[in-house]
């Protein structure tokens, strides 16, 4: 019987250490912590010993600060927020389980439309550049016409000057060099993707060329505009205009860093 109680004993202590190191600490936690009645002490060794979800945005900040958060507690939330998202560059989104998700990458062929055509017939008609994208939705589904997009940065000064003289291995930047070289979402820019549904296919224009000029990147007047805020010197959150159902890309529109094309977008479904 003994032996029995032991067991289920430990079994229980074993249920109670799993389900502890599971416990995410979030903003509302520290503000249930403080309502609880739990002092400094207790809630800067609760955020040490915890895995942590913190928002060190300014309303974040702020939200803690009207609920009464002392200056080490945010000081520590802020240490804490930078630590956790240290290297983990790129865009992510708000899935339905409310967890951040990243968009990897999507690439995209680029191909000239009737452009032998359109110079034989007149030069002064354009012929275009156009990414495509297979399929006719995009697998990063999103439910809300206001999404908000977390774009996170590591312009390390070593692998940028790597990058963009083409010495060094690289390897930092492999992946996501886009996150290395830039370093704010100014420099990226959003447009709806047209759906091909024949094809099978999305497609945005993103250069024109004739006999007498050329231009590349996406047409200012296809761009949806978006808000930024800063929420850490390499943390944005980015915020569109409403966006009506349809497909819709994140492209990179800065300096493409020499020996690479820039043959990749960041695309999503709002639903």
């Amino acid at each position: 019987m003994k032996l029995k109680n032991l067991f289920f004993t430990l079994l229980l202590c074993a249920f109670v250490s799993k389900v502890t190191a599971q416990e995410v600490i979030t903003n509302e936690s520290i503000i249930q912590m403080m309502e609880l009645g739990f002092d400094d002490s207790m809630i800067i060794d609760k955020i040490y010993t915890s895995d942590v979800k913190f928002d060190a945005s300014s309303a974040g900040l702020g939200a803690l600060k009207k609920a009464g958060a002392s200056s080490e507690v945010l000081s520590l939330v802020m240490e804490k927020s930078k630590q956790n998202t240290k290297s983990k560059t790129g865009i992510y989104f708000v899935n339905e389980d409310g967890d951040n998700e990243l968009i990897q990458p999507a690439v995209f062929s680029g191909t000239n439309n009737n452009q032998v055509a359109q110079k034989l017939v007149s030069g002064l008609i354009n012929s275009k550049q156009k990414a495509r994208l297979p399929r006719t939705k995009s697998n990063n589904v999103i439910k809300t016409d206001r999404p908000e997009f977390t774009f996170i940065f590591n312009p390390a000064t070593t692998e940028v000057d790597n990058l963009q003289t083409g010495q060094g291995n690289g390897n930092g930047g492999l992946l996501n060099w886009w996150f290395r070289v830039a370093s704010n979402p100014n420099e990226f820019v959003l447009v709806k993707l047209k759906v091909k549904e024949r094809q099978n296919l999305r497609e945005v224009i993103t250069g024109k060329s004739s006999w007498i000029s050329s231009s590349e990147g996406v047409d200012p007047k296809l761009a949806i505009g978006f808000d930024i805020e800063e929420i850490e010197g390499n943390k944005f959150k980015v915020t569109p205009t409403s966006l009506e159902p349809g497909e819709y890309a994140f492209l990179y529109q800065g300096q493409v860093p020499q020996g690479r094309q820039n043959q990749s977008v960041f695309d999503f479904s709002v639903q």
